[in-house]
């Protein structure tokens, strides 16, 4: 785990309605098209020099789609990556929304348009709501070997991700956990000891 000190991201674009707190250092950059809108905050660079670690809030206008068919509608798109995998799924709440969260990871050759690019895996942890006639994604990338090393920026945004006009902080609850949580019931009981 890295150290760091995070900063506000908040969106000046009308369906960038959100804000969250993402490292200071990490480079933000809007984009609003027609019917998608998007914050891309690039991280650091792999020891190779050949892709970013990043933060990816994606914005989708929708209203024929509920959130099974927006996963369904990513993983066969996902799917057609050069040794895709589906790590995990889960569903629960994010923002106060019903939400998906995925992992998956795929090879992809890098740098991009070189003469020698390397087979590359990437990790990317995803999640998906709906909140009213949008699809809100909130994207972790990087090289598997920097993961772990960038994953609390994405759990630190995920935990303080928030609308605008949300009246009250919600608490973050992780949707997938690392590993299975166990519960121990312990009946009452009486103890006596000899003297």
């Amino acid at each position: 785990m890295i150290a760091t000190n995070y900063i506000r991201f908040t969106g000046t674009q009308p369906r960038l309605d959100f804000s969250f707190l993402y490292p200071d250092g990490w480079q933000p950059a809007e984009m609003e098209e027609r019917e998608y809108s998007q914050v891309f905050i690039r991280g650091p660079r792999n020891k190779a020099n050949t892709y970013s670690a990043a933060l990816v809030v994606n914005v989708l206008s929708t209203e024929s789609m509920n959130l099974e068919e927006k996963v369904a509608d990513y993983l066969a798109k996902a799917e057609r990556a050069r040794e895709f995998k589906l790590i995990s799924t889960a569903k629960g709440f994010f923002a106060g929304e019903e939400a998906a969260e995925l992992l998956v990871s795929y090879t992809t050759s890098l740098p991009l348009n070189s003469i020698n690019p390397i087979d590359t895996t990437i990790i990317e942890r995803r999640i998906i709501m709906k909140r009213g006639k949008s699809f809100y994604e909130l994207v972790y990338s990087a090289v598997e070997e920097d993961y772990y090393a960038y994953l609390d920026s994405f759990e630190n945004a995920a935990r303080t991700f928030e609308f605008r006009d949300d009246t009250a902080r919600r608490v973050y609850r992780p949707l997938v956990v690392s590993v299975p949580v166990q519960t121990l019931h312990e009946g009452a009981a009486e103890y006596k000891t000899d003297k």
